[in-house]
């Protein structure tokens, strides 16, 4: 007679609709996770019906050890920034026998530590960060049992392998195009700005600072907002909501002339509001964003933005923990040295951005 085999945290994942993050922090009863009750009932439901028992001693994630899996985490993988990034890494990854499971944090220090916690008992092969750590004591302790590379900020404080990306030069080359379109008067416009989501910072540092030095009349409108773990995992568009409701914010300041979303999705989202409110792109108002997905090259968004290099990031990326995790890096050097790869930014001018009304 043929055993039954216990279904997979994948299987459960599949069928119930959610991440195997997810399934796993609920199966593993969790209390301290951010689910509503309706998310923990159709997990276990899903689970029952499937025949789940859980693995005594063990953690559901222990499934996925491997040596040929890695672990990429990202905070939410509906941005097609992070989608496209971690394809990017299992595209290099493939070439090497390798496969990959995702995680998203939702940028909770809470989640990400005990994923981080999960991983370093399932023994898998590496870790790739996917945007900078919420818990970087935690990511520091693993790193030194087991792989990590970080995709992050340029200047990264964490002694970790890392591809970086200069995002104060990104704001940088959106304030002196809109500058030279004759923009003076602008709004800048955030999900959370605080010292863990720096490389937002260092985009609206880069966009005031050059004003400031670039156009002393100038203002820049900082419209921003915190948004908690439980927020973006139940909304998954949070990003373009924020974007929509902060445009119509600032469309009350008759100066402003142009909008810059701290990222390509808040872009969206501001470009639906003025659309909303039957504005014209460019004509009446110039809109950029950061990270030059795929969707901001179609029409009509035609989005001005910065390229981020995602595909690049990710095959660098899984290139740099490959030869960590096959000991082609130095073993005597290893321990003492990190790798470091910058790409520059790269402005992207499109149909969102033209000249002001008073300057043409």
């Amino acid at each position: 007679m043929k055993r039954k085999t216990n279904p997979t945290l994948k299987q459960i994942a599949e069928l119930s609709g959610f991440s195997q993050a997810s399934v796993s922090m609920i199966l593993n009863q969790k209390s301290s996770a951010p689910f509503s009750q309706e998310t923990i009932r159709l997990v276990l439901e899903t689970a029952e019906r499937l025949g789940y028992t859980k693995p005594s001693g063990a953690s559901p994630m222990a499934q996925l050890s491997g040596k040929n899996i890695i672990a990429v985490l990202c905070p939410n993988i509906s941005n097609p920034y992070y989608s496209t990034l971690v394809q990017a890494i299992e595209q290099a990854a493939f070439q090497k026998n390798f496969q990959i499971v995702t995680l998203n944090t939702y940028r909770s220090p809470e989640i990400e530590a005990r994923d981080l916690s999960v991983l370093q008992e399932s023994r898998i092969a590496g870790i790739i960060f996917a945007m900078p750590s919420q818990a970087p004591e935690a990511l520091e302790k693993v790193s030194k049992r087991i792989p990590v590379v970080l995709i992050g900020d340029k200047g990264s404080a964490l002694n970790i392998d890392t591809v970086e990306m200069d995002n104060y030069g990104a704001g940088v080359l959106i304030a002196r195009h809109l500058i030279g379109l004759g923009h003076t008067h602008i709004a800048y416009i955030s999900t959370t700005l605080d010292a863990a989501n720096n490389m937002r910072i260092r985009r609206l540092k880069g966009v005031e600072e050059t004003f400031a030095a670039e156009c002393p009349v100038s203002s820049v409108r900082v419209i921003s907002r915190g948004i908690v773990p439980s927020e973006e995992l139940n909304d998954l568009f949070i990003e373009h909501h924020l974007g929509f409701e902060f445009a119509k914010e600032g469309m009350k300041d008759t100066r402003i002339t142009a909008f810059v979303g701290v990222n390509d999705m808040v872009a969206y989202g501001i470009i639906d509001a003025l659309t909303t409110e039957k504005c014209r792109i460019p004509e009446d108002y110039s809109v950029c964003g950061f990270d030059n997905i795929f969707p901001s090259r179609l029409s009509p968004i035609s989005l001005t933005t910065v390229d981020n290099f995602i595909v690049e990031k990710g095959h660098n990326a899984f290139s740099i923990l490959y030869s960590r995790m096959s000991g082609i890096t130095d073993a005597q050097l290893a321990p003492h040295t990190i790798t470091r790869v910058e790409y520059s930014p790269r402005l992207i001018v499109r149909g969102s951005t033209s000249r002001t009304k008073a300057s043409r």
